[in-house]
């Protein structure tokens, strides 16, 4: 088996991929994030949808931190060190041509959790756990909150993100996070037949229907994203915090 901390292969028109640090939480790293931007812009004319899944327990249970001497950083240098990776992921989801479904289980927090929200339909296992966790480290999560404005109600990115606690898959579901539950045990296989059965219509058709659904049910901003990217990075670069 593959050390690849991504995984993926193209089957019967579906890419296959999966996150692969299972010891680690799924924690993207930088050069993850840009594997994933690769893959999700470069797809083959063959490809229809994407199904993003992960090994091990948990999906993801957030961004690994980038090193870097943080004491002489300028605010500028936090923007392209701590925000332009996350972006360039979350514009690549968005932009991807084809569907993503994401396939989910155990904790999917920080990044994972922006990830789900941008996937075009997303299944989780009835043992999931939605977190967004920035702020215990006293860093304000506005480069989550670009990725889930738009696709959740504001009460609820506000309380995820003020309180910090777990919503269950269900709740999860109920607040549009996600697309469906089902039990861990049937999590793959569910996963397979969503992507079995969307594979049956035409590429055109797909890409379709995930343009006008992102056009008018989630439209992006690319001035959020860079007030975000903004106000993390002046926060970050900050003396008072």
């Amino acid at each position: 088996m593959s050390h690849d901390p991504i995984q993926s292969r193209l089957n019967s028109g579906v890419l296959e991929i999966s996150l692969n640090r299972p010891t680690e939480g799924n924690k993207i790293t930088e050069e993850m994030g840009a594997q994933l931007v690769a893959l999700l812009g470069n797809l083959s004319s063959e490809c229809k949808l994407v199904l993003l899944r992960s090994n091990g327990e948990d999906f993801c249970t957030g961004r690994q931190s980038p090193q870097f001497d943080r004491s002489k950083a300028t605010a500028v240098q936090f923007r392209e060190i701590v925000a332009e990776g996350p972006l360039r992921l979350y514009r690549a989801l968005r932009e991807c041509r084809a569907p993503i479904v994401g396939v989910l289980q155990g904790k999917v927090h920080g990044v994972g959790c922006a990830i789900a929200a941008l996937c075009d339909l997303a299944v989780a296992a009835d043992d999931a756990s939605f977190l967004i966790p920035e702020m215990d480290a006293g860093i304000p999560p506005t480069l989550v909150m670009s990725a889930l404005a738009g696709r959740v109600p504001y009460h609820t990115l506000t309380d995820m993100v003020y309180l910090r606690e777990e919503l269950s898959a269900a709740d999860a579901r109920r607040f549009g996070i996600i697309s469906r539950v089902v039990p861990r045990g049937k999590l793959q296989n569910e996963g397979a037949r969503i992507a079995s059965k969307m594979a049956a219509s035409s590429a055109a058709t797909l890409a379709t229907i995930k343009e006008y659904a992102i056009a008018v049910c989630a439209p992006s901003s690319a001035s959020s994203a860079s007030l975000a990217a903004a106000l993390i990075s002046n926060v970050l670069a900050s003396t008072d915090r």
